[in-house]
């Protein structure tokens, strides 16, 4: 055998080594190709959901933004449209699911046309709503400028019904006729009252007046205030105060009196509790807001 000979085999075994390998290569730039060209499909099919989304989702924040604005500016003029924007949020929320789930685009399309037609039928209402009150406006204009002319008319009238019935008010009012003041000591175990005028012998301060009968005052229970002012101007109280004029100002001593429709006489004690000094004690008397009455006394 020649070297010829014994070398044509070889070459043969090459040749088919070689064209394995070429199938193979071939078969791996086909699986290459396939498995590159699915990426891609699978990139651009992705890219395209997400820009899908995008899309959706701007649909649904606009219409959510001009729903919001609409509300803001009209929902509380009718119960039904509060009622409108109940649904209209429920449905919101069904769509943002959808969209969030990757749901199918034509799903959330549909539904979006939905509630576009909702909100755009909650527009016109407002629309008619507001047809409506100018139309009220218009009439009630109208309806003023009547009663206005009327009120004119009448105004006269008013003015002296309210300028008596302030004198009246002011009118209805018990005074504090007669009001005394001075330092007491009691003596006989304090079944005897002794009228004293130096600080130091002071162990109460008495306060008598009498109310006069008033028609325009109606009978019942009263609470008469009295506000014991000393030298220094500081008044006596123990903290305790009430309303005067709009203002809580305190007090030193109150009682309750029962008015009959009758004049009555009313006695206080103010029952010492710090040091009374020497000097010009200025008394006030209170009753319904209103002072009724004054005096003063010195006490040497």
């Amino acid at each position: 055998m020649t070297d010829i000979d014994a070398k044509a085999p070889k070459t043969l075994t090459y040749k088919i080594i070689i064209g394995v390998e070429a199938l193979i290569i071939v078969a791996l730039l086909v699986l290459y190709v396939t498995a590159r060209t699915k990426v891609n499909t699978f990139i651009v099919e992705k890219e395209k959901s997400i820009t899908e989304r995008q899309v959706l989702q701007k649909q649904l924040d606009s219409l959510l933004t001009e729903h919001e604005k609409m509300r803001k500016e009209y929902g509380n003029m009718t119960k039904d449209l509060g009622a409108k924007d109940s649904t209209i949020q429920a449905q919101a929320n069904e769509i943002q699911k959808l969209i969030e789930s990757n749901a199918g685009k034509n799903q959330i399309q549909r539904k979006l046309d939905y509630l576009r037609g909702i909100t755009q039928d909650y527009v016109s209402q407002i629309d008619k709503l507001l047809k409506e009150n100018d139309n009220l406006k218009t009439e009630v204009k109208g309806m003023e400028e009547n009663i206005k002319t009327e009120q004119d008319k009448s105004s006269s009238l008013a003015k002296d019904k309210d300028a008596l019935k302030e004198q009246i008010n002011n009118a209805a009012v018990l005074q504090a006729y007669g009001i005394v003041a001075t330092g007491i000591r009691l003596k006989q175990g304090g079944k005897k009252e002794e009228v004293v005028e130096k600080a130091n012998r002071v162990e109460k301060i008495k306060i008598s007046f009498t109310m006069v009968k008033n028609p325009l005052v109606e009978a019942g229970l009263k609470t008469v205030y009295v506000r014991i002012a000393r030298p220094d101007n500081a008044i006596i109280n123990d903290g305790a105060s009430f309303d005067y004029e709009g203002k809580q100002i305190m007090y030193s001593l109150k009682q309750d009196v029962y008015y009959k429709g009758s004049s009555i006489s009313v006695t206080l004690y103010y029952e010492k509790t710090d040091r009374i000094v020497a000097g010009t004690y200025n008394i006030a008397v209170f009753m319904d807001g209103k002072d009724i009455g004054q005096t003063q006394f010195t006490l040497k």
